[in-house]
Parts: C-alpha cells; structure tokens; sequence
C-alpha cells in the first residue's frame, strides 16, 4: 500500500499513532497556495449554488498562513487510543471475503459492568466525530449512568484506513468488517451500536446479518422513506398541518428535489468526481464544506463548522484521496440501500432500536410509527437543537439519549452486559 501517513497492518492488533508524510502535507499546502478560484459568479444569495468564492479564498488562506496539522496530529494522539488491524469479514450476505485493513479507536472503560460501543461515523465525517462523547461514555460523571467501551473504526477509504482495492466494500461488508473487529479481533462477543449517516446503514446491516451479538442501538439518522400513499397524503393535505406526518413528507421531498445531488454523483461516477477533487485540496473542502453546513442550525454554523474543523474532516479524505470515501456510496448501492432518487427501506431490525431526531436533518421529526416500519423501534427522542452531526452540534443530547436508552436494561437489553 502506498499511504501518505506511517501505519502497519497486520492481523493483531497494533498501536498506531498519526504521523503524515512531510512531503505530502508540504505538496498540499503548496497546491491550496496555488488554487484557482471562481472569479466569476451570479448574483444571488450566498449559497444559492454552493460555498461563495469568498468562502473558498477564506479558507485557502487559513491554510496556507495559520492551520497547523502537526499541531493536530499531536493533539488526536494525545487524545485518542489508537490501533490498526487487518480482519477477514466473516460469512454474510455481503459475500466480500477480502482482508481489510482498519484503524480505529478504542478506548476501554474501568467500569466492569461496562457494555461494548461500536460507534460508526458517516460521510464527510470521520472516526473525529467520536471525540465530544467518547470520554463521557468511557468515564460517566455519575455511577448511575451505563459506561462503554467505545469502539470507532475508520470505514475504509476514511482516516487512516486505506481505502478498498477491489469492488464490493458496501455497507454491508463494512458492517461485516467491524463486526469481525468486534468479535474476532477485540473479543467483544455481544455488542450495541450508534451511528447516523452511513453509519447507520453499516449497523443496520450489521445488526440484520449478526443478530446473535449485535444487542440493540442507538441511531441519529433512522432510514425509513415515506411510502407512496404516505406523500400522496400530504400533498393531498390529508394529514394536519402541524403533524409530524405534515412535516416530514414536506422536508423530505424538499432534499430530494435541492440537496441529494452529491449523493447521486458519488453513486454512480465516484471515479469522475475522485478525478477532479484528488488533486485539489480546497476543491475537495469545498464539496464536504457544503455537506456539513447545511446540517446545522445558521446561528451556529461559523461556531460549530470552523475552518480549524473544515480542514482537519478534509484531511481526513485528502490522505487517502477521496474516491474510496466517494465509492461507499456505488457499492453501497449494490446493497439496495440507496438509488439516483430515494434512499430504501433497509432490512428490518429485530432488535431494540432508539432514535434521536434533531433539526436540519432529514429524519426530523420521523413519525414513530413510520420510524417502527423499519425495525423494533422502542424509544424516540426529538430534539430542538442539533443537525445532522449531533456529536458536534448537540453532544449533551445525544449523550443524554445514549445514556437513557441503555441504561434501561430491560428495554435495550443491556442486562446481557451485567457483570
């Protein structure tokens, strides 16, 4: 493999440490120095057809003259209890039976009663997405609340996981690669999870083929599309104006029509998009720039999604490049789990599942009984702050649904976990 940053993957597990290559993070600077800008742009609002050119040069010149990688580098070692492993998926409906190389955290509690978290993140984001919550779900401030062992693994193509050299890395072998982490390589032999985004997809999938050791979960981005009747009733006004029915066909069909655009592309020409944006790095930025700031609420967008932020998710594809990132979503359409036009019903989960909704996502909101059309949904938690990524736009609340849905054993079933 030939990677932009120092790692060894074998089949035990090994520590790891970030550190990129000089040259490489010298080869990007220089070409965020040497970027070519729009210069010529309609005049409508900001945003209208994507992040301004303003906002591009802004973040350009933040790069060149006061983002500081090594300083980050530094910091997430610090932080976070790295590790690499290769695991061979195990027998699944994904028929993917390549190694995988993996890297992932894992931070262990002293709890002994504490239960195993697989925790995945989604597009554009990264094992990063862990870091606001992981500490608190290691180390509760109160005895009463459950621990975790927390587990967040790179999917391949993100972070410090290479990316896939052959067809078929979907979400379903991804769920069948973290799974093997969990069981094969960590010993973790029942688990729960928590995700959204392609996250949830991953567990999803993991929890449909792996019954026997996936426990239950918690999922910010619960994938249950309206039925046709369902839209057709709304357009039809049948259901209250008010009514969370009312409010989800609406915004629902409302993404579909403005912002699923960069799904659509990523599905089914990643290579296309990979060719352009491999070689810029304020190019590719930009593309996750837009992603990420739609999913939060305006008065917090320039607090929450900094440039210190925007840069270091960017980092996170730029080492890879980023058609593996892009190529989850054509393989993951090979799975049935999303098309040019909708994202589908996924197999159903038998299992206990908890949902927190918040705004500027497009779950919000989902009724309960739509949301239980998809699994064994028990719990619903609607949230009036938060996006998309809630563990960097509302982590108190997603630490807070966390900690209530698992810590009622009887309801997640967590008491397998009892020591």
């Amino acid at each position: 493999m030939n990677l932009e940053y120092e790692a060894n993957f074998e089949e035990q597990v090994l520590p790891f440490r970030i550190k990129v290559n000089e040259q490489f993070l010298n080869t990007t600077k220089l070409k965020v120095s040497l970027t070519r800008f729009v210069d010529t742009e309609l005049e409508q609002a900001d945003f209208t057809d994507g992040p301004p050119t303003k906002t591009a040069r802004e973040l350009a010149q933040y790069w060149t003259e006061k983002y500081d990688w090594r300083s980050v580098e530094a910091n997430l070692n610090a932080e976070l209890q790295q590790f690499t492993v290769i695991v061979k998926p195990s027998s699944s409906p994904a028929n993917f039976s390549e190694d995988v190389p993996l890297h992932f955290v894992h931070h262990i509690s002293s709890r002994a009663n504490a239960i195993p978290l697989l925790f995945v993140h989604g597009w554009p984001g990264s094992f990063l997405e862990v870091i606001p919550i992981i500490k608190q779900l290691t180390h509760p401030p109160d005895d009463s609340l459950p621990a975790f062992h927390v587990v967040a693994p790179s999917i391949p193509g993100y972070g410090f996981s290479p990316s896939p050299r052959v067809p078929g890395m979907g979400y379903r072998a991804v769920a069948a690669a973290f799974h093997a982490l969990m069981t094969q390589k960590l010993g973790y032999k029942k688990y729960v999870f928590q995700g959204g985004d392609a996250g949830d997809l991953i567990n999803r999938y993991a929890a449909h083929d792996f019954p026997e050791s996936v426990v239950s979960g918690l999922s910010n981005f619960w994938v249950v599309p309206p039925s046709n009747e369902d839209l057709e009733m709304s357009q039809q006004h049948k259901f209250p104006e008010d009514s969370d029915e009312q409010y989800f066909c609406a915004h629902w069909s409302d993404f579909f029509k403005s912002s699923w655009g960069y799904a659509q592309i990523q599905q089914t020409r990643p290579l296309k998009l990979a060719q352009g944006l491999t070689d810029s790095p304020v190019g590719l930025a930009m593309w996750i720039y837009d992603a990420v700031f739609t999913g939060i609420e305006p008065a917090r967008r320039e607090e929450v999604w900094t440039m210190d932020r925007v840069i270091t998710w960017t980092m996170m594809e730029w080492l890879n490049g980023p058609y593996g990132a892009f190529s989850l979503y054509k393989q993951g359409a090979k799975d049935g789990a999303i098309s040019t036009d909708t994202i589908n019903p996924l197999p159903f989960v038998k299992q206990p599942v908890a949902i927190s909704l918040f705004p500027y996502d497009i779950w919000y909101r989902l009724p309960m009984r739509w949301a239980q059309r998809g699994g064994n949904v028990v719990q619903r938690n609607v949230h009036a702050e938060g996006g998309h990524f809630p563990s960097i736009t509302n982590p108190t609340a997603l630490l807070q649904d966390i900690w209530k849905f698992f810590g009622d054993a009887s309801l997640s079933r967590t008491d397998t976990f009892a020591g």
